[in-house]
Formats: C-alpha cells, sequence, structure tokens
C-alpha cells in the first residue's frame, strides 16, 4: 500500500510517499535526514493545476493524508482524489504537532508536515480513532452558502431603497412599512405589489384593504410597471435566498456538526450565525490555544507599531467579528433576549457589569475618550515632526535633535493632561455612549469566545 502524506499550501501540495510494505524506521528524524529532497524543482511538490493533479495521480497512491486546516485549500485535492478512488484520510491539528515533536521532526518545514502526516497514517493506520471522519465538502460549502447569503442581502438593498422611493408617491401609506418575512417565506409587500400567489395558511388582505384607503389612486396616482417589476425582482431574491437557507438548514443537520450547534444554540447564536463560525472553526481539534481560536473568528488583538506609534487593532476574519458583535447586540444586549441558561447568564452578567462602568461613571469615561483623542493627536504631531525635520539635519545631529524633540512633546503632553478635567465638559455625550457601547459589546464578544472555546473543547 503506497500512503501520500500531503502538506497544502495556497497554491500547491507538497508530498511524502510512503510504501507499507517497507520496514517502518526506528529513528523518523534520522529516515527524514537522509531522505528529505531540495527545495528546487522537487517532484512531490504539485501545483493546484492540471500538470499537478496529473502528476500525483501518476504517483497512484492507495490512500492520501490531510490536515484540516486551510479546508478551503485542502478541498479541492481531497475531492480530486476522491473521483480517482485514492482515500482520503484527515489527521487533527494537535495530533500531527505532538507527533512531529514526539519523533523530532523539524517545524515549519513543508516537506516535514507531508512526512509527519504519512509516518503518522502509517504506525495507525489500522486503529480508526486516531483518524477524523468528516466531509470537507461540507465545511467548504457552508462557507460558500453563507457568503451566497451577503451577496444576496447587497444586492437588494438597492432594488429596496428605490421601490421605496416610487411608493411614496404610488402608495404612501406603505411605503415605509416593515413588512417581516412571513411563515411562507415571503415579504408580503413585495409579493403584493408584484402580484404573486403565496403559499400561506392565512390569506392576508391587509395590503388590499390599506390601498383601497390610499389617498394616491383616488388623485389619479397608479402604481407604476417599474414598481411592480423591483417587486418582482425582490420576490426572486427571496426566493434564492429560501433555497440557499434550506441547503444550509440540510448541511448543518448532519452528524458531524451536531455537537457544535448544541454548544452554540445554548449561546444563543442562530442558524446563519453557526454556518458561518462552524465553516471557520471545523473541527475544534485544530486549535490548541484561545489565541488561534479568537483569530479565526476575528477577535484577536494585534500590535501595530512604527516608530515612537504603538497601538493594537482586532485582527482576525471581519466577517466573523460583525457577527459576533451583532450575537452580543441582539442576543446577550437585551436582557429579554438572553438565554435562559447558565451561559446566558454568565454573558449577561459580564455585559451588565462593563456597562455599568460607564453608567456609574460618565465623567471618567468623558476623560479617558479625551485623554485617547489628544494621544493620538500628540502621535501624529510626533511622526510628522520627525519625518519633516530630522531629515534636513546632519545625521551627527539628529540623534540629540530628535531627544530635545521627544522632551518638547512630552510636557506638551503633561501641560495636556493637567488641563483634561476642565475640558470633557466639551465631549460629545453621544459619542462617548457610541464608543463605550462598541467596547462593551467587543469585550463581551472576546469573553463569550473564551466560554465558546472551553465548551466546545470539552463537548466535541
Amino acid at each position: 500500500m503506497r500512503i501520500l502524506g500531503l502538506d497544502v499550501c495556497k497554491s500547491s501540495v507538497v508530498g511524502w510517499l510512503l510504501d507499507t510494505e517497507e520496514t517502518l524506521p526506528k529513528s523518523f528524524r534520522e529516515y527524514f535526514r537522509k531522505n528529505r529532497r531540495p527545495k528546487d524543482n522537487d517532484p512531490l511538490t504539485f501545483s493546484a493545476n492540471i500538470t499537478g493533479v496529473t502528476q500525483l495521480i501518476e504517483l497512484k497512491p492507495d490512500a492520501i493524508i490531510l490536515e484540516p486546516t486551510g479546508i478551503h485549500y485542502s478541498w479541492i485535492w481531497a475531492h480530486i482524489c476522491s473521483i480517482e478512488k485514492i482515500e482520503v484520510r484527515w489527521v487533527g491539528h494537535a495530533e500531527v504537532k505532538h507527533f512531529r515533536k514526539q519523533n523530532k521532526l523539524p517545524d515549519k518545514n513543508d516537506q516535514a508536515d507531508a512526512a509527519a502526516l504519512a509516518l503518522y497514517a502509517f504506525t495507525h493506520w489500522h486503529n480508526d480513532e486516531f483518524f477524523l471522519h468528516f466531509n470537507a465538502g461540507n465545511v467548504a460549502r457552508l462557507r460558500e452558502l453563507w457568503l451566497q447569503l451577503q451577496s444576496i442581502n447587497r444586492i437588494q438593498s438597492a432594488p429596496i431603497n428605490r421601490v421605496r422611493q416610487q411608493l411614496a408617491k404610488e402608495f404612501p401609506e406603505a411605503a415605509l412599512s416593515a413588512s417581516k418575512v412571513a411563515d411562507d417565506g415571503m415579504v408580503p409587500l413585495w409579493a403584493w405589489l408584484a402580484g404573486q400567489e403565496r403559499n400561506t395558511k392565512r390569506k392576508s388582505q391587509y395590503y388590499d384593504r390599506l390601498y383601497a384607503k390610499s389617498i394616491a389612486p383616488k388623485y389619479g396616482v397608479n402604481i407604476s410597471d417599474f414598481s411592480r417589476t423591483l417587486a418582482n425582482l425582490l420576490c426572486d431574491l427571496r426566493d434564492w435566498e429560501n433555497k440557499i437557507e434550506a441547503e444550509i438548514g440540510q448541511l448543518l443537520s448532519v452528524p458531524e456538526f451536531m455537537n457544535y450547534r448544541k454548544v452554540m444554540t445554548r449561546f444563543g447564536i442562530g442558524d446563519r450565525q453557526q454556518a458561518l463560525f462552524i465553516s471557520q472553526i471545523y473541527p475544534i481539534t485544530k486549535f490548541e490555544s484561545l489565541g488561534r481560536f479568537k483569530r479565526r473568528l476575528g477577535m484577536a488583538k494585534d500590535e501595530e507599531s512604527s516608530g515612537d506609534k504603538e497601538s493594537h487593532k482586532t485582527g482576525g476574519s471581519q466577517l466573523c467579528r460583525s457577527q459576533l458583535y451583532l450575537w452580543v447586540y441582539n442576543r446577550i444586549a437585551p436582557a429579554h433576549a438572553r438565554p435562559q441558561n447558565d451561559v446566558g447568564q454568565k454573558l449577561g452578567e459580564f455585559y451588565d457589569q462593563r456597562k455599568s462602568q460607564f453608567q456609574d461613571n460618565p465623567e471618567l469615561w468623558k476623560a479617558k475618550a479625551l485623554a485617547r483623542t489628544q494621544k493620538k493627536a500628540m502621535d501624529e504631531l510626533r511622526r510628522s515632526l520627525k519625518e519633516s525635520l530630522l531629515p534636513m539635519l546632519p545625521k551627527d545631529q539628529q540623534p540629540q535633535i530628535e531627544a530635545i524633540l521627544n522632551l518638547t512633546l512630552q510636557n506638551m503632553q503633561l501641560s495636556l493632561e493637567g488641563s483634561l478635567a476642565d475640558k470633557t465638559s466639551d465631549v460629545k455625550e453621544r459619542e462617548i455612549k457610541r464608543g463605550f457601547g462598541n467596547l462593551v459589546i467587543s469585550q463581551t464578544a472576546a469573553y463569550g469566545l473564551r466560554l465558546l472555546f472551553k465548551e466546545l473543547k470539552r463537548t466535541v
């Protein structure tokens, strides 16, 4: 049997081929040293194109071994090999890492990673519990469908705004109607405008009655074909959205995702958000630390330092971060919407405690906001002065002038801080509330991820 370990890169894979008829090496480290290949023109590096795929298949492996990291890059290789009747096995990131360390194989080396995968599979081939069992296509498809939903939402915005503008003169009583999605998956106002039949148990005549009393037809203003065509477009988009949501529901119901869903449901995370988060973190075994988990879901803290300027920003997936904010805003911030369990209680208490810090001492947060603004201004002034003044001076004078400049700016900063108490009344209350509200949401989201990581590790 021929086992091919594959370390997946963005546009290629690096392989390591083992034959199970060979004797298992006593020292994997020595085995790797003797058999490692030069990086240039490596015959077992395959590009993600027809040539690379053909070369891989020509090796005639009986099985390929993959890690579920970079799942969207590895999916195509797993898919192709499955079509070619080559067995695909998955090994958890933690298991491979420990195996590589235990056998003293090099770190940060593509060939060593591929060798570790092949040797791990060779060692544990007949023990099924040492391998992961999941369909990589389900994970990739979840993310693809979620992104499609986001695209449809963006596409809908323009026609919705335009048709409401039209209704302001053609049916003003309904122009600002919320018209939420009904039990048949349609938006009643758009369905009524488009004249579409609805599959609902309760037949409503609401818009018929409202239009009968409208001032527009009374004064000779009818609903235009333009408005009805836009409404038809919105109905078609809504149908498309319903189909995507149905497929997401089917994917989320597969057994491999059930424990993830149970945990996320306890946190009050909705189906759409579950689809995105699961597509990012499945399987949880690939995360050994909370930091990597938080980065994957968009809540990592990245340092950005340049010269005298030092700052931190939130890093990771912006898509996930925005969904985490919405989750806290809709399910944790309102006390009545919180999950009625121990998780909801912990998250609610955390949010309320952070929020009370502002409510109990608003002047303190005004002062902090003003201090941040002043520090930002001083950092920018320091940077611009150095960039404009220092290059004009001889190099031997630059350190001396820079020291004087820093001392002067520090004195200016102290002077500003001394007058801070008299300036807090100038800070707008609305801006402080908005900034502090975002901070509380961000902190609660980060705390929620800490709890979520712990629960997923314990449950899954």
